[in-house]
């Protein structure tokens, strides 16, 4: 199973959400080849059958001078309970952005999202001191930049959509407190509706719009789209990790470019530190994984000096902006 578990309609309906979740109802119902109405009723529904977990924003946090750092840890002599602890002290960190649960190479991977290497040390320090015992070995880096590549895969007769980068060059644009709280709103709800948005702040929809298509323009608002849990799907979630050797920005440009031809290719993360880029993939198994990897491997054997691997097998947080608001209980 995996695939062949939703229909065509669901399919299209999820493919328009990944694009723009913001979209209108109709407008999704056009694109898709569907009344509003039909659209409505399997919007819900996906929703209310645990596919469909929340609708974010994607923030480039780095155009606010934001930096972002990782801790990739392999555990010792951690019970069950001791892992859950230290899942559950990360979760209540501030500066922590994406932790997941892996399986693999690593047993904990902990983004942050900090002003600068001093913040992320300290948040490193603090880690180290609490559960150093535990830690057999641990890694980290600093993502310089991450294409989001859409959920092709979805419609395979759909065309590859373009892909947006977020990050790439720092900035250091401010956000007075009204654009704050609108970004704080739409990270984890972002089909909330203007008027309910301004409700919640305290502004009026006018304003809310102005500033939405303000943050948008500056790049901060990059992309809004839907949270699939891939285990209705059987679908699993592995990341790729590579050292490369030798590389020359034409090589990089062209072993990005191969990559990206591959429709469960959701992001690839260019790195400083202990390896170079990751690559991350949605796929309904751990061989069709493997397969990609091996013709990877092949196509690129000149720059790929090692590799590794891990499974994600839960994402216990990802917030795209620091004390960003939770998802509502029931995502609109």
């Amino acid at each position: 199973m995996g695939l062949e578990m939703l229909d065509l309609k669901d399919r299209r309906i999820l493919y328009q959400l990944d694009l723009d979740c913001r979209q209108s109802n109709a407008e999704i119902g056009r694109k898709a080849g569907l009344s509003k109405e039909v659209v409505d009723y399997r919007v819900k529904k996906l929703v209310g059958d645990g596919y469909i977990t929340r609708f974010a924003t994607v923030i480039d946090t780095y155009k606010l001078g934001i930096s972002n750092y990782k801790i990739y840890a392999h555990l010792e002599n951690a019970d069950k309970n001791k892992f859950a602890e230290i899942i559950d002290y990360l979760k209540a960190q501030k500066k922590t952005q994406w932790i997941a649960t892996c399986s693999g190479k690593w047993d904990i991977i902990a983004g942050y999202l900090v002003r600068d290497v001093y913040e992320f040390n300290d948040a490193l320090k603090a880690f180290d001191e609490k559960y150093s015992d535990f830690i057999a070995n641990r890694e980290m880096t600093e993502t310089l930049s991450v294409p989001h590549w859409r959920k092709d895969y979805l419609l395979q007769d759909s065309e590859r959509a373009p892909v947006v980068l977020q990050g790439g060059a720092r900035g250091e644009k401010q956000l007075d407190a009204v654009d704050e709280e609108i970004v704080k709103v739409v990270v984890n709800n972002a089909r909330m509706p203007t008027v309910e948005i301004a409700r919640r702040i305290g502004a009026t929809p006018r304003i809310v719009n102005y500033r939405m298509a303000q943050l948008r323009k500056d790049g901060v608002l990059l992309i809004s789209r839907f949270f699939l849990n891939l285990g209705k799907l059987n679908y699993i979630y592995c990341k790729a990790i590579i050292k490369f050797k030798n590389i020359s920005k034409k090589r990089h440009a062209q072993f990005v470019a191969y990559c990206a031809k591959f429709r469960n290719l959701t992001y690839a993360i260019n790195c400083v530190g202990s390896w170079d880029i990751e690559l991350d993939f949605e796929v309904a198994d751990f061989n069709t994984f493997h397969n990609i990897m091996l013709d990877i491997r092949d196509k690129f054997a000149d720059i790929i000096k090692n590799y590794d691997f891990v499974i994600a097998t839960n994402e216990d947080k990802l917030d795209y902006y620091p004390g960003c608001y939770r998802a509502l209980q029931k995502p609109i």
